[in-house]
Order: structure tokens, then sequence, then C-alpha cells
């Protein structure tokens, strides 16, 4: 059974929490307890989704320990694959940032290539996806120039029609350098090797909003990127940017939990949380209404690695928390049963996006809104098929 040790913990299976505590934690004897009991349950041909990319940073914290020795031999190898995919997806966010600023179009890291630039030093996070975050206002421009450039949208595909699109807040390519790099940098075959990228056009997806795009691009930090300065997220502002990604369900969150973890700092980095600006992050979650997941996030890195943030930091999230008000939903009767609960659950979750979505950019909610959004979501035609792709989809 999971073990849940505070009302507001994510809900972590033991082996990830071993995993966790395994890769992050500092004291050799509690790594070699998780790392043993995680190694004696997991299979490395088998591993749930979402643990992979964890084992590099895994075996770089076992090394630093000693006790890489008595580690499966891939593990070693999964260290020296990550570690090299890493300087070409470096080299790509470098010539990525050159190419687009050159364009004219302002560009900043966030993610997987900036916390690696910076949080990880010698433990090679995985950097897959790409993250580059544009304001708004270029986006149209900087998906022009990677489309010119010969990079593959990854579905679902933003449809482009002089303005910024209203329910999407990101766009993945799939990108190869030696494709789209017309001037030869390299005569080496180093980049065949295909690169995913995503194309962010709001700092915070959970909350696409001007005023908080505007605060993020004025408190963003320049960073060392293969041999460039570049402009990267605050630490405060991915803090949030990860801990909401931390506490949706997916493959994602536990890499998000850790990065959340490298920030705060874990394995004899420095005293934890040294240099965060807590009245930003506080600030971010208010406005963008993620309190609740950042509360959630940072309560779990406690409880599993000892990970505390500030006393009064967590007594203001928990009083913001409970005080926010909920988006509201619409009035269904209860469900007679478990197909209907999910329906209603879907329903709810759908609508809450919606209206966060609107709220976020300021627009008044309406269902014709709503039906468009359900429009885009499902990747239908017209209205007129939204009724049956929610049979489909709800009750199936």
């Amino acid at each position: 059974m999971t073990k849940r040790t505070r009302p507001g913990d994510l809900l972590l299976t033991p082996h990830q929490r071993q995993l966790l505590i395994a890769a992050l934690s500092a004291g050799a004897e509690t790594v070699t307890r998780a790392w043993c009991a995680w190694r004696d349950a997991a299979s490395l041909d088998a591993l749930p989704d979402g643990q992979y990319p964890l084992l590099s940073v895994l075996y770089a914290n076992l090394s630093r320990l000693g006790l890489a020795e008595a580690a499966d031999p891939r593990l070693k190898g999964i260290h020296r694959r990550t570690w090299y995919a890493n300087q070409l997806a470096l080299d790509a966010a470098k010539l990525w940032l050159q190419r687009l600023e050159t364009g004219g179009v302002p560009v900043m890291l966030a993610d997987a290539p900036a916390l690696v630039a910076t949080a990880y030093g010698d433990r090679p996070r995985p950097v897959d996806p790409v993250a580059l975050i544009v304001p708004p206002e270029h986006a149209s421009t900087a998906a022009r120039k990677l489309l010119a450039e010969g990079g593959e949208p990854l579905p679902p595909v933003t449809v482009w029609t002089g303005r910024e699109p209203l329910w999407t807040t990101h766009q993945a390519f799939r990108v190869v350098l030696n494709a789209m790099a017309r001037i030869p940098l390299y005569s080496t075959p180093l980049y065949s090797t295909p690169q995913r990228l995503e194309l962010h056009w709001h700092v915070a997806s959970f909350w696409p909003s001007p005023a908080l795009d505007a605060a993020a691009w004025a408190r963003a930090q320049t960073i060392a990127l293969a041999g460039r300065s570049a402009p990267a997220l605050s630490a405060a502002d991915q803090l949030v940017r990860s801990s909401v990604v931390a506490a949706a369900s997916g493959g994602a969150s536990l890499m998000a939990l850790a990065d959340m973890a490298v920030l705060l700092g874990s394995a004899g980095d420095a005293a934890p949380a040294a240099g965060m600006d807590w009245e930003v992050v506080l600030q971010v979650a208010e406005t963008g209404q993620a309190s609740r997941e950042l509360l959630a996030a940072l309560e779990c890195l406690e409880s599993t690695l000892d990970l505390a943030a500030p006393a009064e930091v967590l007594e203001r999230l928990r009083a913001g928390s409970h005080a926010a008000p909920r988006l509201p939903y619409a009035a269904l009767a209860a469900p007679p049963d478990r197909v209907h609960a999910a329906a209603l659950s879907t329903t709810r979750r759908l609508y809450a996006q919606y209206r966060r979505a609107v709220a976020a950019r300021g627009i008044q909610p309406g269902w014709g809104l709503f039906l468009d959004f359900l429009q885009h979501r499902w990747g239908l035609h017209s209205r007129g098929a939204i009724i049956s792709q929610a049979v489909k989809k709800l009750f199936r």
C-alpha cells in the first residue's frame, strides 16, 4: 500500500520513493538502504513509467559515494549515453538560441537544458526535450523559423492564423541539427541524431497570463551554455513550473520532483534553497493558482528527502490553498456507477482546464468558447462531432 505521510503529499509508490532517495540523498547509509531496496524490486528491462530518466542521476550519486561498482553495469552505460545525448541537446539549444536571436526573437531556456546547465552540476539529467520560451507575439515567427529550417511539428499541431493560439501554449518539433544547420559547424556525423524541441510562448502553461509572462521575463537569469551566455527562467519561476508537472499524473512527474529537489539542494549541495527567492515563489503560485500543487510537491519532498521549505512558506501555502476559490464546475448529479463517475471526473477536469485558460487571459467564459475548446482538444473538424466524440471518450 502506498504510504501517505501527510494529507498534502503526492501519492508515490514505495519504489518511486526509494529511487528518489537513492538518486538524490546525500548520506551513504540512507542511499545504500534505498538503493538496495529499489534494486531488489526493480528490473531495468521493465521499469515503470517515469523511472528511467532518473537512472543517470542515480548512477552519479552512487559513484559519488563509492557504490557504483556494485551496481548493474548497464547503469554506467545509461550514464554515459545520457551524457553524450546531453552534449548534442545542449548544442542544439545553443544553436537555436543563436538562430532565433539573430532573427529578432527574444528566447530563454527552461526546464531540462536550464537545469542541467545550472543546478545538476556533474549529474547528467536527460535533456529531453529542449524547452525554449519566446514571447507570445514572437511565437509565430519562431515557429516559422523552425519549420523553414527543417523542423517537423509533432501532434497536436498548432494552426497559426496570425494571432496567438487560444488553447495551446507550446508546440513540439523534431529537429535534426545537420538538416537545419546550413553552415557546417562540424564535419562528423554526430548531428544526425533527432532532437525533440518544445517551443513555448507562455512561461506558465498552467496559467498563460501576460502579467505572469512579463514578470518572469524581467526576472530571467543569465547562465553559461556551451561556451556562451544565455537567458533562462529564474529558479523561483522554475520551481513553481516544475511543481505543477510533479503534481500531475504522468511519466514526467517523478523527474519534475527530482528537478525541484535539485533546485532546493540535495546530495551534498549547498544549504537547501539558499538562493531561492521564496517571496517570488509564493507570488507566482498565487497568481498562477498553483498553490495546491506547489504545497503538495514541497510536502512530498520533505517527507521523502527531508528537504524542507521554510516553515513560514509552507504555512502561507496551506492558508492560501484552503482560502483560494476553486474554479466552478457545472452542477452535476452524483454518478450512479463507476463508468459515470469516471465520465464526471473527466468532464470536470476538462472544464477546469478551459476555465483556467480563459481566466488567465482575462476572457469572459461562455459555452461557445467551451465548445471551441473541446473541438481543439479532441482535434475535430467541426462542433457537430463533439457529441459523438464525447460519448466515445467519456464512456469508453
